[in-house]
């Protein structure tokens, strides 16, 4: 088990949707972006999982197919058309 002794818990849930866009929601690949994030962060000397260094991590080729572009907000309706509704 790998410890990062200035990472602190609970801070990747934060980075939910960008680590499923990352992976396409596969398991496997978030498994392997992590260990390859927490690795660097060992070597760098850091110590914690940032979602930089994540950036810096290739995904892998299955990640890669099914990967999702962010999500782009709604724009709220105008009141004119809240009014047709």
């Amino acid at each position: 088990m790998l410890r990062l002794h200035k990472h602190d818990p609970g801070t990747l849930v934060t980075l939910d949707e960008y680590l499923y866009r990352r992976t396409g929601g596969m398991i496997g690949s978030l498994s392997q972006l992590v260990r390859g994030a927490a690795i660097l962060a060992i070597e760098d000397g850091t110590e914690q999982i940032t979602r930089d260094l994540l950036d810096a991590i290739p995904v892998d080729y299955a990640a890669q197919r099914t990967a999702t572009p962010p999500r782009q907000r709604r724009q709220p309706r105008s009141s004119k058309a809240q009014a047709r509704a």
